[in-house]
């Protein structure tokens, strides 16, 4: 009986070291993490990247149309992880694709990965999602909002910053990089259509991206800027989608300062763009606080270098964050509310967070059409010149609506 004990244990502890080498082994058989986002046009190129151990370094990937024969190969760069982690970045940028074309993909010929392409223009509608304030608590909590967006099969995703909390406030401790780890896996296991695509990620940079939180520099956001490098290197960049819409993406002053040189950037980003029919910003800290002070220093130097700015040139809403509860805004115009020429401003942030905030002053702010505690997203359609904003919260029910 004694011999049969011991049998019995060592052939269950061998079953517990293969079953674990096993596991091992399949998380580096496959990208810990992997995300699609765009530097150039999104219905002819898709940047692909994908985060693996070092010993994984040297990956490939081939691409086809899916239902053709020939697989083709994509040029492999890596991005070295900040503080010599044992870690790589793997980045591929696809160019001549056709648009509003479904594409499978394979890295080192496991895993098929499907996505598609955005169309070049705005014959049939399309869909997107919105949120900020990611991974505010638990990562459960940010997969069950990212199972209820894509759900609704959106065409991509705009975060707006605070995406993994992973920075500390002041400089005498490093970015907790497992926590970039923990959200980069779960965008590639949740952020999947019903259709099955890979749905991709336009970023913007949040205060929690930032050892400092503002008035810093690059180096102070090394994950940030290793992860989501975009095709000038800054924070603040534009995405044209055909000649249909465009998104122009701001820094709230985090690693680049919000007058000057910036506003100078986004009067000739919102000038070059004026026969655009659909226009968006998308940034972190509101102008148009929910939760915050009006008088908070940040939203009101954005009120005073790109309110004017976005009134001079019609952009349509702006998409603001941090404040960690839901807001839409009356169209705003010259410091008023104007049905015909305002801007609406949707937010603040609130994808991730479990306790959503209540305003903490009673009274009605006059800017607000309306603002409660809940943990939502906000889901996008463009239809001809017409664009439709439902606030959609994690169970995926539809609380607000509003067509402009």
């Amino acid at each position: 009986m004694m011999f049969k004990s011991k049998l019995v244990i060592f052939l269950v502890s061998l079953s517990f070291f293969w079953g674990n080498a096993f596991s091992f082994a399949n998380e580096s058989d496959t990208p810990i993490g992997l995300w699609l986002s765009w530097h150039k046009d999104p219905s002819t190129t898709m940047n692909i990247k994908w985060l693996t151990k070092k010993e994984d370094r040297n990956s490939h990937l081939e691409y086809r149309e899916v239902n053709k024969l020939i697989w083709k190969g994509a040029l492999v760069q890596e991005i070295k992880m900040p503080y010599d982690l044992p870690y790589v970045i793997h980045y591929v940028e696809i160019k001549g694709l056709t648009p509003n074309t479904v594409y499978e993909f394979t890295i080192d010929d496991k895993e098929t990965y499907l996505f598609k392409t955005l169309p070049n223009s705005l014959a049939t509608p399309i869909k997107f999602v919105v949120g900020g304030d990611m991974y505010h608590d638990d990562i459960e909590v940010v997969r069950e909002t990212q199972r209820a967006a894509a759900s609704n099969s959106p065409s991509f995703a705009i975060l707006g910053g605070d995406l993994a909390y992973s920075a500390p406030k002041v400089g005498h401790f490093k970015e907790e990089f497992e926590k970039w780890v923990d959200f980069l896996k779960a965008w590639k296991e949740t952020m999947i259509t019903k259709e099955g695509y890979l749905i991709p990620m336009v970023t913007a940079i949040g205060n929690h991206e930032v050892i400092g939180r503002y008035g810093q520099s690059k180096a102070e956001a090394v994950f940030y800027y290793a992860f989501f490098a975009t095709p000038n290197g800054s924070t603040n960049y534009t995405l044209d989608f055909g000649n249909y819409l465009s998104l122009i993406i701001l820094d709230s002053g985090h690693t680049f300062d919000i007058s000057g040189e910036q506003t100078e950037w986004l009067e000739q980003s919102l000038k070059d763009r004026i026969c655009v029919p659909h226009k968006f910003a998308v940034y972190h800290v509101p102008a148009w606080p929910s939760i915050r002070k009006f008088e908070y220093k940040v939203s009101k130097e954005i009120r005073a270098n790109w309110v004017p700015l976005f009134e001079k040139y019609h952009l349509n809403a702006a998409f603001e964050h941090h404040d960690h509860g839901y807001k839409r805004s009356h169209p705003i115009y010259e410091g008023q509310i104007d049905q015909n020429k305002g801007v609406i401003y949707l937010g603040d942030g609130a994808w991730g967070v479990k306790k959503p905030r209540l305003p903490k002053t009673k009274e009605p702010r006059w800017w607000i059409a309306k603002s409660l505690p809940e943990r939502h997203f906000f889901l996008v359609t463009l239809k001809g010149c017409v664009r439709n904003y439902k606030g959609i919260n994690s169970d995926g029910v539809i609380f607000d609506e509003v067509t402009r």
